[in-house]
């Protein structure tokens, strides 16, 4: 029993340092690859901008009282520039949220660009309220 058992510890360990010997010679080969590609490749994004971004038209009824408040709205831009636009964050009145989105939807965009090429992209932005 204890010949075969050494027989099979034996083949074992034989096959756990073939199992070494061929990950240490493959992963640096790998790693090297990586590095390389990771290197060699350069990728340049810019942001989309707002080329155009219409000021809200604030009623009588809010100039009459002071306002000062804020929303978070999330514009999701295609390659075309075109958007769509949600609020994330209510600015804590119905009225002045839906001045906003009215507002926001008439904004322009000029597209992110990925190596020169305009691509789909998110964007968020924190709006500003304050009437005094």
């Amino acid at each position: 029993m204890s010949f075969r058992y050494l027989k099979v510890v034996s083949f074992l360990s034989i096959a756990y340092l073939l199992v070494l010997v061929c990950l240490s010679s493959v992963c640096p080969v790998l790693a090297s690859q990586v590095f390389k590609i990771g290197t060699s490749e350069v990728v340049k994004y810019a942001d989309a901008l707002a080329v155009e971004c219409p000021q809200p038209e604030i009623p009588s009824s809010l100039h009459e009282e002071c306002y000062k408040s804020c929303c978070l709205a999330r514009f999701c831009i295609t390659c075309e520039g075109k958007h769509e636009v949600t609020l994330l964050a209510s600015s804590g009145s119905d009225e002045v949220d839906e001045i906003a989105l009215k507002t926001l939807r008439r904004w322009k965009f000029k597209p992110a660009m990925l190596n020169g090429k305009p691509v789909q992209s998110v964007r968020k932005i924190k709006v500003e309220f304050e009437v005094e």
